[in-house]
């Protein structure tokens, strides 16, 4: 058990060792200047997109996961997070069309710059690991797409501490605010 552990610790870092950090450190600054963050995403990857929205509220960020009841509509000034291992799952093209359409910011996270939303978005974080339809084309011990939310739980989550590091005023006060307290 502890050697598969170990293989897949070692797959995520090695995906993670090939994200360009240029692509990151632009994600950080997108998220800083914008009015608010929506995030979006399908099965796994949308919840490590939820997990993401969390993270972000708890240091001050006034963010949305697009298809929850309390999502209001999305404006000029706000950014639109697209996480798609593929980059090309219908519900993720409609909401990056109309995300453009109300003038917003969009920005993807995906194994597929190529891809419809890859190639319509204002900036593409490319993570270079295996998803359910690239499996046959890079090795994993790992099922479906597990490699690549795997990959991207950790990136976002380096995320978070760059945001809270380059551009947080006090983020142990506000997460202490923010945290849930009906628990």
């Amino acid at each position: 058990m502890k050697q598969t552990i170990k293989s897949i610790t070692n797959e995520v870092t090695e995906v993670l060792e090939k994200v360009d950090n240029d692509e990151l450190e632009l994600l950080a600054r997108q998220i800083a200047q914008s009015r608010r963050v929506f995030i979006a995403g399908n099965g796994r990857s949308g919840l490590a997109g939820k997990m993401f929205a969390m993270r972000l509220m708890h240091i001050g960020y006034t963010v949305y996961v697009v298809g929850e009841t309390i999502t209001p509509s999305i404006k000029e000034d706000d950014l639109l997070i697209v996480i798609s291992g593929s980059g090309g799952t219908q519900t993720l093209v409609y909401y990056v069309n109309k995300a453009k359409e109300a003038h917003s910011s969009v920005g993807s996270i995906t194994t597929n710059m190529d891809s419809p939303i890859g190639q319509s978005c204002d900036f593409v974080v490319k993570v270079p690991a295996v998803t359910k339809k690239t499996k046959g084309h890079r090795n994993t011990i790992q099922p479906l797409g597990s490699q690549f939310d795997q990959s991207v739980h950790v990136l976002l989550d380096g995320i978070v501490v760059f945001l809270i590091e380059h551009y947080a005023q006090s983020a142990g006060d506000i997460f202490n605010k923010k945290h849930a307290n009906l628990e």
